[in-house]
């Protein structure tokens, strides 16, 4: 079984360049520590592992994470077994993404988006005069981190370490691309790409304002699809879909938005090593005030 790549040695390369604090559960599968604030509960040492993991793997992070409040391990949406996760005791949590099937041509994948937004955007973006690539030297880099960093302050979430993209985007596995106004960032987002299970993953994205304006996430987001088709890939994953999100939040709108370009929602699963990590997404779904309770340091 291939791990995937997020546990692959240039993942781990960069988490360490990030200052991540690794737990090694075996040869070939790590998790990383993190300290959750818990409503009422106070601070909370954690393990979280991704990737597809054998059995013992599994049976060995089970005895690891006695010493945690919980582990969770979310394995890639491709090539993983439940089996393995029953067999050493892991409970499972429904987590979803969707998927666009990358196995249709580019004509087939323009008409399954929606006519009146996405390919609309798109178009509009063009004419707009929006240019995109891929970032190769640093300045583009910082410039596009800068706004994305903007954009976690906005959305209350921790972004990923500056030298954590830079070692990442060195790297195979992974892609930052821009989307650019007059020679300006006004849009990004990076990809991870996994090779052995044949799909990308939208791991981070910004936006500014104007961007917004000039229908740069469509346009981005169209090209993402394209550039994974053309290395080979068999599908797109975008990133995550919240089933639970009620209207009128700002991850129903997310959902909306990634739904227009055809994809299917898939589970993706997270597999929690006790029952806490299950309760509290409960607790979450029920009371989605508490929210902002939880924070991930």
């Amino acid at each position: 079984m291939n791990a995937g790549v997020y546990q692959s040695k240039e993942y781990l390369s960069a988490l360490n360049e990030a200052g991540e604090k690794i737990v090694d559960v075996s040869q070939g599968f790590f998790c990383i520590e993190k300290t959750i604030s818990l409503p009422f509960l106070g601070k909370k040492k954690i393990l979280e592992g991704r990737g597809n993991s054998s059995n013992e793997d599994l049976a060995k992070l089970k005895k690891i994470s006695t010493e945690y409040y919980y582990s969770t391990v979310a394995p890639c949406i491709i090539g993983y077994s439940d089996k393995n996760f029953n067999n050493a005791g892991f409970k499972k949590v429904e987590n979803y993404t969707i998927l666009v099937d990358l196995s249709k041509n580019e004509e087939e994948l323009w008409k399954a988006m929606d006519k009146g937004s996405i390919r609309w955007g798109v178009n509009s973006a063009k004419k707009n005069g929006l240019k995109f690539g891929i970032v190769e030297n640093d300045l583009i880099l910082e410039e596009f981190y800068k706004m994305y960093e903007e954009t976690a302050v906005s959305g209350n979430f921790r972004p990923e370490k500056l030298e954590f993209v830079k070692r990442l985007t060195k790297t195979d596995i992974a892609k930052l691309f821009f989307v650019k106004k007059d020679g300006k960032v006004v849009a990004g987002g990076m990809i991870l790409i996994d090779k052995y299970n044949k799909y990308s993953i939208l791991d981070l994205t910004s936006v500014s304002e104007e961007g917004m304006k000039l229908q740069a996430m469509p346009f981005l987001y169209w090209n993402l699809i394209l550039y994974s088709k053309s290395i080979g890939l068999n599908y797109f994953d975008l990133g995550g879909y919240d089933k639970e999100a009620k209207e009128g939040e700002k991850t129903w709108n997310i959902n909306k938005f990634k739904e227009r370009f055809g994809g299917e929602v898939k589970m993706q699963p997270i597999y929690a090593s006790n029952w806490k990590y299950g309760f509290f997404r409960a607790i979450l779904r029920r009371f989605r005030f508490m929210k902002g309770g939880y924070k991930k340091e």
